[in-house]
């Protein structure tokens, strides 16, 4: 049986994907560099949350991050929000009273709106912007999320930070706990139901289509490898 094809990328960005996922994927920083200012967990469906927050509460439990950071925005598009998140992170042990910073993500002020990765990633952006401008920057940031999902996240991320005056913050990818590739999950925002594997396929997907222009214009491999060389200079 022929494989088929999943995406029109040329095998020279493919090469590049695949190094950088792997780069991802092994993420290494110097622990002498400290605890991270802030990790912040990117949102997903029910079905997948718990890799990121079982992730998130060893992570915080153990002295890794001064805060996490946490998403609120519309419902019904496969996230549950702020408060469900935080209930989820104590059943999965995060200790009472550790900081939690919650990013709103609306639309110029005027209400809240769908949290996607893009929004999530402006919003963290925005932040980052407001706290060196404040003169309090210095420090690290995490950001965690599924297996399946580190390399678009990261690049989103990288994006925006490009994209709001090119700041230069250390990011950090912390993918979350695995889980079963078979099993049957509610993945994305139309919420379909597919084996968790298949969600491989689905964000080579979306990263081809989120690279062009017109939805998004990611920065393409290269530049995130360059970032990455930066970084860990």
């Amino acid at each position: 049986m022929q494989a088929k094809r999943i995406t029109n990328l040329p095998a020279e960005e493919l090469e590049l994907l695949d190094l950088l996922r792997s780069r991802l994927d092994s993420d290494y920083r110097d622990p002498r560099r400290g605890p991270f200012k802030l990790a912040y967990i990117y949102a997903n469906t029910p079905d997948n949350e718990a890799s990121m927050f079982i992730k998130a509460a060893d992570l915080a439990n153990a002295g890794g991050t001064v805060a996490l950071g946490i998403s609120e925005g519309a419902r019904g598009l496969g996230y549950e929000g702020f408060d469900h998140s935080i209930a989820r992170l104590k059943a999965f042990g995060l200790k009472d009273g550790f900081p939690v910073t919650k990013f709103l993500v609306d639309a110029d002020g005027n209400g809240i709106r769908n949290v996607n990765t893009g929004s999530e990633a402006q919003k963290l952006a925005e932040w980052e912007r407001s706290i060196a401008g404040g003169g309090r920057g210095g420090g690290d940031i995490a950001i965690i999320m599924p297996p399946f999902h580190v390399r678009r996240a990261f690049r989103t991320t990288i994006t925006a930070l490009k994209r709001n005056g090119d700041i230069p913050v250390r990011v950090y990818a912390v993918p979350g706990v695995p889980l079963s590739w078979v099993q049957e999950i509610k993945y994305g925002q139309k919420l379909e139901k597919k084996p968790r594997y298949k969600s491989l396929e689905d964000e080579l997907q979306r990263e081809e289509k989120y690279t062009a222009p017109e939805f998004g214009g990611l920065l393409s491999s290269q530049e995130v490898i360059n970032y990455l060389d930066w970084r860990d200079s």
